[in-house]
């Protein structure tokens, strides 16, 4: 396969996806910069500059500077609703705020419309995380940990966290059997996981025969360069910890982070984690 040539942008949040993309960006050829959006003293191969999402026109500048051909997003962010309405206002070509026409904070897979502002802007194009490391992409089947007992159950799961996610919500839920435990909503899939531990240690949930199952979909509306639903061997330690049986993935549009520990620890606790396929409605 040839050596890509181009010049590519990560914006980088927190995790350890970002390391995966900079080594699989590398590995193909490219010549990186980092932007980072979360301090990232982590990252020492590549050219890491801060970028503040509250200074759109220094983030441009970067892009141009660089001569940026490819940008690629990896990692989690926290954006507040004041940092919402400035991207918004920035995507509409007014960095100013307006009284009589103030931005209204979207969800996450609104902001993906910022894409067509930044191929505007630098020419630059787009693309996702698994289009540099499609080995990260979870497949169909078992992954690790025991066999599923009930795969309708488990597709009933993803179901419902695909349903959260056209609502804008999360990308995740957790269910037992058909009935549904918890939802992700802005605090994230570790808040999630942590708060169904706490209403299975107050016996609200998980005391039945239907096991805790969490599943993750990507959110139908969202383009797949943006924030693909990543799971790593943390969040099987975190959910054994929560009293959480099973991990469903979404086959082919989820990552796979560390794949030989997550199944490591998915065997040694006895996490079930599987992938199935949706289909597009």
């Amino acid at each position: 396969m040839a050596k890509a040539t181009g010049r590519l942008s990560v914006f980088a949040g927190a995790g350890d996806l970002v390391p995966h993309t900079i080594a699989a960006a590398l590995a193909a050829g490219y010549k990186v910069q980092v932007l980072a959006l979360v301090p990232r003293p982590d990252i020492t191969d590549v050219k890491v500059i801060d970028a503040k999402l509250d200074n759109p026109l220094g983030i441009i500048w970067s892009l141009k500077v660089f001569r940026t051909t490819k940008i690629v997003m990896a990692g989690g962010i926290d954006l507040s609703d004041s940092a919402r309405e400035g991207l918004i206002r920035f995507a509409n070509g007014s960095a100013e705020k307006s009284e009589a026409a103030p931005a209204v904070p979207v969800g996450d897979a609104a902001l993906s419309a910022l894409a067509s502002v930044l191929k505007k802007m630098t020419g630059a194009d787009l693309i996702g995380v698994h289009e540099l490391a499609p080995d990260l992409l979870a497949p169909a089947g078992p992954i690790g940990g025991p066999a599923l007992s009930n795969l309708d159950i488990a597709t009933f799961a993803l179901q419902t966290a695909r349903a959260i996610g056209a609502l804008d919500i999360g990308q995740a839920a957790v269910v037992s059997g058909r009935r549904v435990i918890a939802v992700e909503d802005i605090g994230g899939t570790d808040a999630l996981i942590k708060r169904v531990g706490e209403l299975r240690a107050q016996g609200l949930a998980g005391d039945g025969s239907s096991p805790l199952i969490l599943a993750k979909a990507m959110k139908p509306q969202q383009p797949g360069f943006v924030d693909l639903p990543a799971f790593g061997p943390m969040t099987v330690e975190n959910c054994a910890r929560a009293g959480i049986a099973a991990i469903v993935v979404e086959a082919g549009r989820s990552l796979l982070l560390q794949r030989a520990e997550l199944v490591q620890a998915a065997t040694r606790l006895g996490i079930s984690v599987h992938g199935v396929a949706l289909r597009d409605d």
